[in-house]
């Protein structure tokens, strides 16, 4: 989120009309008529280390203001009527203000009525904006301050983590009404008064802001509740409330993608893990996996290889006899794996040597398949996604609101994200349940395609296949990858992981 010499932070612009600001595709017109966050209505707003901010459209240009209040946006470069001061609303409800330096009047009005003569920033001069941010909301979060990442356990948040390591550290920033909510992996909801509750009032809803620390050495979100504090570290415990009614570095945080984390098992269920002088080894496991069971999976696009990074930030490589170590300490072709999908849940996993990896009968895991040998795989099992969320190029995955025969039917197109349950099955699938509490089925209709529907009572198997840091493919029972289309359809129907199936996590 950090840019040359400025803060970057992704938006859209959602008036009181719940319609978005949109950078038209003809001429340098905008418009307050866009009804989902898409590519038009994508705002970059860069903050400067002076507080001037610059509003950046998809195509690159800048949201300017003439000395009449004309808002148009077909700047190439920065200059005076491009420069914007934000404010935030005093009324606690998290709303932003542009307003412009040069002509010091509001950015505002609705439909193609866009200008910038409101004098003060309010409701009634309709210059108060919502600000959903346009990163996935699956995130961990990090103290600027503290140098450590927050961590879920069963009292509540605390910034103590060295690594964001294992599904504790992960939040869902869930969209309401300007605000948002940080929800843990449990489904709980921060409060705060630094508690973790299972209800979702006011009380656990925080507005975000963008500031620079006193000094100007920092600049990062910071989350304010409703009563005007701010969410920071208590120094005794670590614990996450908001305690503050000034800014400080304390209050300072970024927001950080989440890669997927995983354990990888053999075919008899022994899960790998690393072993005394660092060799990797698979053993039986009744236990839930510990840091050292637990692998991060990064993609290297050039490459189309993955890193495997253990918690001690080392990475897996071919050793002697092409052993599997976890060494390396940097990224090299001497520790990138290949892994190819066997449709059945199984993953083929290659070493740097061109060897498949099977299990040694010393409990070695090897990079050494004879040549004749069946490669029966692996299982890789995402861990630090127990709640996911699905987004792909067109929006998020989530149901229709509909009745009848389209009732609980999932569409690709909606505006805000759907929360849905990721369940271990044994063989390496998994189950995914709706926030109705039924399961995802396939929807088979008579001369149509087969969509998906959650209303199965009982766990059904689908797979999960990563593609590419934090993106995934799913095979459906019926053997065929799930695909988006721009008119909403999510549809079990692709032979092949093509670009239209791809979704990110």
């Amino acid at each position: 989120m950090e840019s040359e010499n400025f803060f970057e932070w992704k938006i859209g612009i959602m008036n009181i009309e719940e319609k978005y600001l949109t950078a038209e595709g003809y001429g340098d017109k905008v418009n307050a008529c866009g009804t989902s966050l898409r590519q038009k209505q994508t705002w970059t707003v860069e903050f400067h280390g002076d507080e001037t901010v610059y509003i950046r459209s998809y195509a690159r240009n800048f949201l300017s203001v003439d000395r009449l209040g004309t808002v148009t946006c077909a700047a190439a470069e920065r200059g005076e009527n491009e420069q914007f001061v934000v404010e935030y609303a005093t009324d606690g409800s998290g709303r932003w203000a542009f307003r412009n330096k040069k002509q010091k009047h509001y950015l505002a009005g609705t439909q193609d009525k866009i200008d910038c003569l409101a004098k003060k920033a309010s409701e009634e001069e309709l210059s108060l904006w919502n600000t959903p941010f346009v990163l996935h909301p699956q995130l961990t979060l990090f103290s600027l301050a503290g140098k450590k990442f927050a961590i879920a356990d069963k009292d509540g948040v605390k910034v103590s983590g060295t690594k964001a390591w294992g599904s504790h550290a992960l939040f869902t920033l869930v969209y309401h009404c300007g605000k948002y909510r940080f929800i843990t992996a449990d489904n709980r909801s921060l409060c705060k008064d630094g508690t973790l509750v299972d209800t979702h009032d006011k009380d656990t809803l925080f507005g975000i802001e963008v500031h620079l620390s006193v000094d100007k050495a920092l600049t990062g979100l910071a989350f304010k509740d409703n009563e005007g504090r701010f969410l920071s570290a208590s120094s005794a415990s670590g614990l996450l409330k908001a305690q503050q009614k000034q800014l400080k570095k304390e209050t300072l945080f970024r927001f950080d993608l989440c890669h997927p984390q995983v354990s990888i098992l053999g075919t008899e269920g022994k899960m790998a893990h690393v072993a005394f002088g660092n060799e990797v080894m698979l053993k039986k496991q009744n236990n839930e996996p510990s840091t050292s069971e637990i692998f991060q999976l990064e993609y290297h696009g050039k490459k189309k290889k993955w890193s495997i990074e253990t918690y001690e930030g080392t990475f897996w490589g071919v050793g002697q006899r092409g052993r599997i170590d976890a060494n390396a300490k940097t990224v090299s072709d001497d520790n990138l794996f290949e892994i190819t999908w066997l449709s059945n849940g199984m993953a083929a996993i290659k070493g740097s040597n061109g060897k498949p990896l099977v299990s040694t009968g010393t409990g070695n895991l090897a990079a050494n398949l004879p040549d004749d040998a069946i490669d029966e795989g692996f299982q890789i099992r995402l861990l630090n996604r127990p709640q996911i969320v699905f987004r792909c190029d067109f929006g998020y995955i989530g149901m229709k609101n509909a009745t009848g025969s389209n009732k609980d039917e999932y569409i690709c197109t909606k505006p805000f994200p759907s929360v849905i349950s990721v369940q271990q099955m044994e063989d390496g699938k998994y189950s995914l349940q709706s926030e109705n509490g039924k399961y995802w089925c396939i929807n088979l209709q008579a001369g149509g395609y087969p969509s998906i529907k959650a209303n199965s009572a009982e766990p059904v198997p689908f797979v999960l296949e990563f593609r590419d840091t934090s993106v995934v493919t799913i095979l459906a029972p019926n053997e065929r990858y799930m695909t988006c289309d721009k008119v909403g359809h999510f549809h079990a129907t692709s032979t092949e992981p093509g670009s239209k199936c791809l979704l990110f996590i």
